[in-house]
């Protein structure tokens, strides 16, 4: 039966040292639970080594080993005492709550472990747990299984945590201990009930291969191509540093040139540069608390504010000299996005936010750019998180409003139609801009949503103001281009007009140039639905982008907006005026409808009117109105709406 036994450490010691060697071949995890398994790693090994020795020298029966055998088997179990406490330090280090209840829950549970070590020592002399007789033969006291009562004692306490506390870790924490508290349950049961079979260290190693496998596997951790951590550990670290209270600063690098430098050069030259940088980060940091979390992101984290201004110059002057390719140097500029006391920002996904909202306040740029966060642009960030946060509950009560902004007609002397805007008041903030929450609905996968629900108030508007709607003719709606690209949602705003039962040419949308500069087969298919359907369709903001005639000819547009943009300076400015005055004829020679939208001044309206504008948008005649206006009047002159027109009547 030793002789089994013995095979099982055996077998065991190989699986620990394939570990090992895998385990150090690759860049070492940074935070204390890494380290801490770690430890965990070398206990088991020793507990294992020692009871091999303990087996082989049991087998030789020789009353000249029992003392050695005494020693070496004391060494044993003063580890197998120690490892159920290592491994509750590490499940209360994986756990996402306050660091002051993590250390005191571990110190708490030093007590038993200082109790059962002492016991331990002192059997040397007693003799309660195990002892040799003057045959040389091993022999277990009568406190032998106070060492399974103890561990069980652990293992209860792994699961009361695991039951009663399972939103404080996360998924693969709770997959990983479970396992490994299940396998190294049933082992040292086995063990406790046929103590012939020793195999507590054999079920350890195995629990530890789980928690490597699901937590510390370096190849899910560090990233392939660079050695350094991947997005994955990220995802750990952080959490762990803040548990911890531990301040930390953080610079992330987004290298514009890579795609360009894969398209020209070859994906194994773009590889190579992204070595190289990571071999020059790892020299400015001393290869710690580096992170790619994207194909052209890193990130470098700094634990005091000496060593990220030093960092940050570094880098900046890395980025701003060539890198080396063999045959040529490549110029490989990086925006730089700092955060000091990152800590603050609660948790990594608020963090990695805040530098995509960094990263975003500066364009793209063939030079080497820094941008760190200040507190106007943190109140900034703040203030969209809140926005964000509030968007799920808008959405869900549907209080998002429409408000309604005439368009004059110039031919005609009053209003002719008129264009649905979204609005979304906030409880505390007031009144949100439209440019910051929609575009969070198109980041977060909400615009579909809250496109239909805007659309189905606007049909109720028109629904209960058929007089109004005969005297306009339609309303311009906005379309997004991930709603007019969606498949199947022109059909199901389709579905929401003949609910209603209203006439398909009570509308318009209005596309931007994006959109038309996207041009595909689905989109064309789209848009032929709509105007077969009876909808006409509106090029919205030109000028704003990068549309030419190509692009605006290929889609049916009926009226062209002339983005508010152009008019910039238009009345003191020569040259604008001409340019603006040749959009206009150009249009107008190609039978579009041509709407001036910003239009703020007298003067702006005057000289525009004259260029042969057909409709004219702005604040000179009218804000955006709520769906309460004296609309609701059936009866009321349009051209008379409110008290707004100024001279009209």
């Amino acid at each position: 039966m030793i002789q089994y036994n013995m095979d099982f450490l055996i077998a065991g010691l190989i699986f620990l040292l394939i570990l090992f060697v895998h385990f150090v071949r690759y860049k070492q995890l940074t935070g204390i639970s890494g380290k801490l398994f770690w430890i965990f790693i070398i206990g088991a090994a020793l507990c294992s080594i020692s009871d091999l020795v303990s087996c082989m020298l049991i087998q030789k029966r020789n009353p000249a080993y029992n003392s050695l055998i005494i020693g070496v088997t004391t060494f044993l179990y003063l580890m197998e005492v120690l490892i159920p406490y290592v491994f509750y330090g590490l499940i209360q280090i994986l756990r996402y709550c306050e660091h002051k209840m993590k250390k005191r829950n571990i110190m708490l549970g030093m007590i038993p472990v200082i109790f059962m070590e002492s016991l331990v020592i002192l059997n040397i002399f007693h003799g309660q747990f195990f002892y040799c007789n003057t045959n040389g033969e091993y022999l277990y006291g009568p406190w032998y299984l106070m060492i399974y009562v103890y561990t069980f004692f652990f293992v209860v306490i792994a699961m009361y945590n695991f039951i009663f506390h399972q939103d404080e870790y996360g998924k693969n924490e709770l997959r990983a201990v479970w396992e490994f508290v299940v396998v190294g349950f049933v082992c040292t049961a086995i063990e406790a009930v046929y103590s012939q079979y020793l195999l507590t260290e054999f079920g350890l190693i195995i629990g530890i291969f789980i928690v490597f496998w699901t937590l510390y596997n370096p190849q899910t951790v560090v990233d392939s191509l660079t050695g350094v951590f991947a997005k994955g550990y990220l995802n750990q670290w952080i959490p762990e540093q803040m548990k911890r209270g531990q301040k930390f600063h953080v610079l992330q690098i987004s290298i514009w040139k890579l795609k360009q430098v894969n398209k020209l050069y070859g994906n194994s030259v773009g590889d190579k540069l992204l070595i190289d940088v990571a071999d020059e980060l790892n020299q400015i940091t001393e290869g710690n608390y580096i992170f790619r979390i994207h194909g052209n992101q890193f990130l470098i984290f700094s634990m005091s504010q000496a060593d990220y201004e030093k960092t940050k110059q570094e880098v900046m002057e890395l980025f701003q000299t060539p890198f080396d390719i063999g045959d040529e140097m490549i110029d490989f500029p990086a925006t730089i996005c700092g955060i000091t006391d990152a800590e603050e920002l609660v948790d990594n996904d608020m963090m990695l936010a805040y530098l995509e909202y960094l990263i975003l306040l500066k364009p793209k740029s063939d030079k080497t750019t820094l941008i760190e966060n200040s507190e106007t642009t943190r109140q900034g960030f703040l203030y969209e998180q809140s926005v964000k946060k509030y968007m799920n509950t808008a959405i869900e009560d549907d209080l998002f409003e429409v408000y309604y902004q005439p368009l004059y007609s110039v031919k005609d002397g009053h209003y002719v139609t008129m264009e649905a805007l979204s609005r979304l008041k906030h409880p505390t903030l007031g009144m949100i801009p439209p440019d910051i929450f929609i575009n969070l609905a198109e980041k977060n996968g909400q615009i579909i949503e809250l496109g239909k629900l805007q659309f189905r108030r606007i049909c109720r508007f028109m629904k209960s103001h058929t007089a109004l709607m005969k005297q306009i003719g339609s309303i311009k709606i906005n379309l997004s281009p991930l709603e007019l690209l969606k498949t199947g949602y022109s059909q199901e705003l389709f579905k929401i007009i003949n609910e209603l039962e209203l006439p398909y040419s009570w509308f318009q949308f209005e596309v931007t140039e994006t959109v038309a500069t996207e041009y595909s087969a689905s989109l064309g298919m789209v848009v032929d639905g709509l105007t077969a359907a009876g909808i006409r369709l509106c090029l919205d903001d030109f000028g704003s982008g990068y549309a030419n005639l190509n692009t605006v000819m290929r889609l049916p547009f009926s009226t062209i907006k002339l983005d508010r943009s152009l008019l910039f300076d238009i009345c003191n400015d020569e040259k604008r005026a001409q340019f603006y005055q040749s959009v206009v004829e150009t249009f107008r020679k190609m039978n579009y409808h041509i709407v001036s939208e910003g239009v703020e001044t007298r003067e702006e309206m005057e000289l525009i009117s004259r260029w042969g504008v057909d409709m004219i948008q702005g604040y000179y005649f009218s804000k955006p109105l709520p769906d309460k206006f004296n609309a609701d009047r059936d009866d009321v002159c349009f051209c008379k709406w409110g008290t707004i027109g100024k001279g009209l009547t």
